[in-house]
């Protein structure tokens, strides 16, 4: 399935345009504000190719995706743009201040964690070319890629403040020209100085912007007021030229008064709290957050973690969470390395070793999602592996110089104090968990009946089984949304006379298709409208999608399948653009038949009238 044809069905299955307020993304999932969440097919949704999971997280709904989500949130952008998404309100249901407080959060970080991790891996380069004396600070040189490196953290505020405008929808120059003003060069030299200042005669105790998460957030949050309130005063005729004076007048002054000493306040709060209770015993902090981190990551509030982190480097010049963070995320990829190890089916194990390849490059989604999660004792053993790294970690000093998600890129940003800790934390983290799994986390048992492989890639017998006696009883499974149709009722006489073979048709809803049965794919038609698969006691299954659509020569049809490809149940076989095959004048009915001779079989109905992909369709039995 394309990136675009995923969004396209996201978009359905989530109710439509109409039921989106608003959304966003991370670094592996789509997260959706929805106006009734009663209308998402999530069933539908988990069944499609390239969806991990659906949640519901702090009033969000949350589409898990994994590496790609950025691919299917730019085609998503395209059908959607957020200019169109409904301003109504939700279903009505309130997030509550945690959860507001943390859906803001996470709307202000995410789409900037990829740059804060190629600048954290330039600082980490720095560090390391500096302290091996392979460049000095005085270089031009240096200078001149530490300005590369840094930029993004002193200029923080003017980041966050787009990204906060967005979210808050205020105007966006003006939010940008708050956050100049916070950084204006003749206002941090008097801070520099320490020159004393007052505002109408107020006193005013200046803080430092550079580098600040929370005044402007403070800032953006009191321009969204105001700009609601300059609405209703004044005229619309001159509210575009006059808002901005009044906006900039009033929230420049109260961000400087109140909110810098507030947030600086705050700031300093958070971080000394933390490294208090660091200090007090740092392989106990450590071992706590690298056993719950990816717990946090589940429920997405591991987001609210990043203002503490920034507080720390802005206060500390270091931060010690990421360092002990970083072995939970490794370890998930342990987990699933142990399940690859120790499973012989080869399905489980195509899964798996990209799961744990993941890891490496700071993502633990696909793991979680794909494996450990499903699997609840290799979840437990990446725990515990996670807790024991993050331990190591802890006793070691380990930490980042910026932030950077902890993943082999990214190890200059941890090069210093500690460092030879954090590798062996992490490293560690993913063998004892890796180990951990093979031995108590995971066996075969584990894996649903529906799902088996055997040791040579074939399928057990799960869409269909031998008898005593020797006959054969085979379910078909739907392989898509839509309408049952009789056989003995679609309009080809080659297929309602079932002289091809006794089987069942559905009428699809959408351009979805996957396959009815467990098997390797035996034929892929060139003009892919048609799909041989063999089951398990060599049973032959003919899926052909619409009637003479073979004349469309492969318009409009996507296959996902390719000869000895083995396929389960709802997986993938083919997408269809199904609006373009009716409009065309072609009947797009799917059938599934099996090519035995159709006098030794008897068909049994296992559903009527509507049916989703993969609900049981069909018994057909030997007679």
């Amino acid at each position: 399935m394309t990136n675009k044809q995923l969004a396209e069905e996201i978009l359905q299955k989530v109710g439509g345009k109409k039921n989106i307020n608003s959304y966003s993304h991370c670094s592996t999932r789509l997260r959706f504000n929805l106006k009734d969440k009663n209308s998402i097919d999530k069933a539908a949704l988990e069944r499609t190719d390239g969806i991990l999971q659906v949640m519901e997280v702090a009033g969000q709904t949350q589409v898990v995706i994994g590496s790609n989500v950025q691919y299917v949130y730019d085609e998503l952008a395209t059908l959607l743009p957020q200019g169109n998404t409904s301003s109504e309100k939700s279903d009505g249901k309130k997030k509550g201040v945690f959860g507001s407080a943390l859906e803001l959060i996470s709307s202000l970080f995410t789409p900037l964690i990829d740059v804060l991790i190629g600048a954290g891996i330039l600082k980490g380069l720095l560090s390391i070319l500096t302290a091996t004396n392979l460049l000095t600070d005085a270089s031009g040189t240096y200078q001149i890629l530490n300005a590369a490196a840094d930029s993004l953290y002193y200029f923080l505020p003017i980041v966050i403040a787009i990204t906060c405008s967005k979210k808050l929808k205020t105007n966006m120059f003006v939010s940008v020209t708050i956050a100049g003003a916070l950084l204006y060069p003749n206002l941090t030299a008097l801070y520099d100085a320490g020159t004393a200042i007052t505002f109408l005669g107020i006193p005013v105790h200046l803080t430092a912007f550079k580098s600040s998460v929370f005044p402007i957030i403070f800032a953006i949050v009191l321009l969204s007021f105001v700009e609601k309130g300059l609405k209703k005063i004044l005229p619309d005729s001159i509210r575009s030229r006059i808002a901005p004076f009044f906006s900039l007048l009033i929230v420049v002054p109260v961000t400087i008064v109140i909110f810098g000493p507030l947030g600086s306040m705050l700031s300093d709060t958070i971080a000394n709290f933390y490294m208090s209770l660091y200090k007090f015993n740092p392989t106990i902090a450590g071992g706590f957050i690298g056993a719950i981190a990816q717990v946090l990551v589940i429920f997405g509030i591991h987001w609210g973690l990043f203002p503490i982190i920034f507080s720390n480097i802005e206060k500390f010049g270091f931060d010690t969470i990421l360092a002990v963070f970083g072995p939970s995320i490794i370890a998930q990829s342990g987990a699933a390395f142990g399940v690859w190890l120790k499973t012989k089916d080869k399905r489980l194990k195509q899964i798996a070793s990209p799961a744990a390849i993941m890891g490496f490059f700071g993502i633990s989604e696909p793991a979680i999602y794909g494996i450990t999660l499903k699997y609840r004792k290799a979840f437990a053993c990446a725990v515990i592996g996670g807790g024991i790294g993050g331990a190591i970690a802890g006793s070691c000093g380990a930490r980042a110089m910026a932030v950077a998600v902890a993943a082999v890129p990214t190890f200059p940003a941890y090069f210093g104090t500690g460092f030879t800790g954090f590798i062996i934390a992490y490293f560690g983290a993913f063998l004892i968990s890796a180990v951990l799994t093979y031995f108590v986390g995971f066996n075969d048992s584990m894996i649903p009946e529906s799902e088996r492989y055997d040791a040579k890639g074939t399928v057990t017998p799960v869409a269909s089984s031998i008898e005593n006696n020797g006959a054969i009883a085979m379910k078909f499974y739907s392989p898509a949304d839509g309408n049952v149709v009789p056989l003995t009722e679609v309009s080809d006489q080659a297929f309602s006379s079932e002289a091809l073979g006794k089987g069942i048709a559905v009428k699809p809803t959408n351009g979805t298709i996957v396959s009815p049965i467990a098997g390797t794919v035996s034929a892929v038609y060139p003009t892919a409208h048609a799909y041989g698969i063999k089951g398990n006691n060599n049973e032959e299954i003919l899926v052909h999608i619409g009637i003479d659509t073979v004349k469309l020569e492969g318009k409009y049809f996507t296959p996902n399948v390719k000869t000895n490809d083995i396929v389960m149940p709802g997986d993938l076989l083919a997408t269809i653009e199904l609006d373009k095959i009716i409009e065309a004048g072609y009947d797009p009915t799917v059938m599934v038949i099996d090519t035995a001779d159709s006098s030794k079989r008897n068909v049994t109905l296992l559903a009527k009238n509507t049916v989703h992909a993969k609900d049981d369709l069909v018994l057909i039995e030997s007679i």
